[in-house]
C-alpha cells in the first residue's frame, strides 16, 4: 500500500466521525477540571503529558506494537495455508488478558473493551470477514479491547507500525484536547496552541511505545487512577471516565 493510502486509512481510523466512542472518554480529566486540578492551558498541558507518556508510551502503544507482530505472524500462517500456530493464538490472548489487568480501575477496563466492541463492529464489514477471521478463531469473536484489536487490525490493512502509533497517539491527544474545550473551558486558540507544540513530545511517546518490550508494560500513574475511582461519585458527569 503506497505512504498516501496508508494516510488516509489511519486518518479515517483514527478521525473523530470513526465511531470507538472514544470522545465520551475523558481519562480522568473531568475530575480534574471538577476539583480545580486543571483550570488552564498550562495544567491541561501538564496533564496530557502525564496521560500520553504513562498510559499511551509505556501501556498501551507496546501493547498495540505486540499485536501487530503476532498479527504479522498469523498473517504469514495463514498465506502458507497453515494452522494458525496456537502458541501465537495463546500469545494473542496472554496480551488481551495483559490489555485489561492494567487497566487498574473500572472505568478505563470497561471504556477499553467497549472502544474495542465499537471499532470491531465498524471495522469488520470493511477489512472483511475473511481477513478477521482469525481474530473470531483466537478470541471466540470481536469482544477485544481496543488496543490489541487495533493492533491486529493495523497490519491486516497493511498499515506501517510507526505511523499507526503516532497516529494513535495524536487521536488521542486531540480527543482530550476536544474534552478540554468544554469542560474548563479553553478557547480555541488556546487549545490548539496545546496541541501544536506538543509535537516532539508526542514524537517521544510514539518511541517509546516502539522501544518498549510487552514485558515492561506498566501503567503506573495513581493519581490518574484516583481520578478515574472519584470520577464515578462526581455529582454531574458529562463523560463515561
Amino acid at each position: 500500500m503506497n505512504s498516501e493510502k496508508q494516510l488516509l486509512r489511519l486518518l479515517q481510523l483514527n478521525g473523530g466521525t470513526f465511531p470507538t466512542g472514544g470522545f465520551s472518554q475523558s481519562w480522568g480529566l473531568e475530575t480534574y477540571v471538577a476539583e480545580g486540578t486543571v483550570r488552564d492551558a498550562g495544567s491541561f498541558g501538564e496533564f496530557l503529558e502525564v496521560y500520553l507518556m504513562t498510559s499511551i508510551g509505556n501501556c498501551e502503544g507496546p501493547i498495540i506494537c505486540r499485536a501487530y507482530e503476532l498479527m504479522e505472524i498469523m498473517k504469514v500462517l495463514h498465506a502458507a495455508g497453515e494452522k494458525e500456530s496456537d502458541v501465537i493464538a495463546a500469545q494473542l490472548r496472554n496480551l488481551e488478558q495483559l490489555s485489561n489487568a492494567v487497566k487498574v480501575t473500572k472505568e478505563s477496563r470497561e471504556a477499553g473493551l467497549r472502544m474495542g466492541r465499537a471499532f470491531g463492529r465498524v471495522i469488520e464489514p470493511i477489512a472483511g470477514e475473511e481477513a478477521m477471521l482469525p481474530l473470531h478463531e483466537v478470541f471466540g469473536g470481536m469482544n477485544i479491547s481496543y488496543p490489541v484489536l487495533y493492533g491486529c487490525v493495523c497490519s491486516i490493512l497493511k498499515l506501517d507500525r510507526e505511523q499507526a502509533l503516532a497516529a494513535y497517539v495524536f487521536s488521542t491527544a486531540n480527543t482530550l484536547t476536544q474534552s478540554a474545550l468544554k469542560l474548563i473551558p479553553l478557547g480555541n486558540v488556546e487549545a490548539q496552541q496545546v496541541l501544536f507544540e506538543m509535537d516532539a513530545y508526542m514524537e517521544e511517546v510514539t518511541r517509546t511505545c516502539m522501544e518498549t518490550d510487552v514485558e515492561h508494560v506498566t501503567n503506573f500513574c495513581p493519581g490518574i487512577d484516583i481520578a478515574s475511582l472519584r470520577h464515578e461519585n462526581l455529582p454531574v458527569r458529562l463523560y463515561m471516565s
